[in-house]
């Protein structure tokens, strides 16, 4: 249905459903419908002349174990991704797509509370990049769960221990990331459980400090596409929305890129 439009829209990115992982070292079903779904999303956008497909890779655990056992999990996690990336790197060159992993949220509840204990760190973000050796791979950095992420780390010793880091702000990880980054999802958070009402909140309801974020990823990666990512009150009136392109018109003055 979209190719009738591709002469019309221009699309910045195409985003894979965010329940699917195509990392699941548990249920490798549930990992290969992702991936299926991932293949897909590539194809489709390569017919609207999208350039990047936004695709999640967390392993999710209801209960944080030993450092050993999650980092076993973890590693198995980070071959599934790579293996998955791989599998899709000769579709990628000859459609001329990337693909943009996000970063996850570290905690958040769905139907329970959830611990996504792979693609929350840097680090990890940065193994699968290197890892891949895929021309055709970069990231998404999604500010509101990072702000999730150094907001969990900051009350949780035993995940500070294995994501390797003693403190970590937005800006920081953002830094560590930067060279990677070719898509940013912008929206405000607060708070250590990612839920409604904590996450994708509209720009300056939260605590995120978007000026420095802002500065740093408009000046040192020349102004990568920005996907606003607010919930709506009334989806079919985009409130938010509106204030959001006001609110980070007003930022971009203030830093001096418009």
């Amino acid at each position: 249905m979209l190719r009738g439009y591709s002469a019309e829209l221009q699309f910045v990115s195409i985003h894979t459903p965010s329940e699917l992982t195509i990392s699941d070292a548990v249920d490798e079903n549930y990992r290969m419908r992702g991936l299926a779904c991932l293949e897909r999303a590539v194809r489709l956008a390569a017919g609207v002349n999208c350039r990047r497909v936004v695709f999640h890779a967390f392993q999710n655990v209801t209960k944080l174990g030993t450092i050993k056992n999650m980092v076993a999990l973890r590693d198995r996690a980070v071959q599934k991704c790579v293996e998955g990336i791989r599998s899709l790197n000769h579709l990628l060159e000859n459609l001329d797509v990337v693909l943009c992993l996000e970063n996850i949220n570290a905690c958040l509840y769905l139907d329970r509370l959830l611990y996504p204990i792979f693609t929350a760190s840097p680090h990890d973000l940065l193994r699968v990049i290197k890892e891949s050796r895929s021309d055709h791979l970069r990231l998404c950095f999604d500010v509101a769960h990072a702000q999730n992420t150094c907001n969990f780390l900051r009350q949780n010793p035993r995940t500070r221990a294995f994501f390797h880091v003693s403190k970590l702000t937005v800006k920081e990880f953002c830094e560590m990331i930067i060279d990677h980054i070719d898509l940013v999802h912008l929206s405000d958070a607060k708070g250590v459980i990612a839920r409604r009402g904590t996450d994708n909140l509209p720009l300056g309801m939260g605590e995120i400090d978007f000026r420095k974020v802002l500065e740093l990823i408009l000046v040192r990666r020349r102004r990568p596409p920005i996907v606003l990512e607010t919930d709506e009150i009334d989806v079919n009136n985009a409130i938010n929305m509106v204030r959001a392109r006001e609110f980070l018109s007003r930022m971009m003055a203030q830093i001096g890129v418009i």
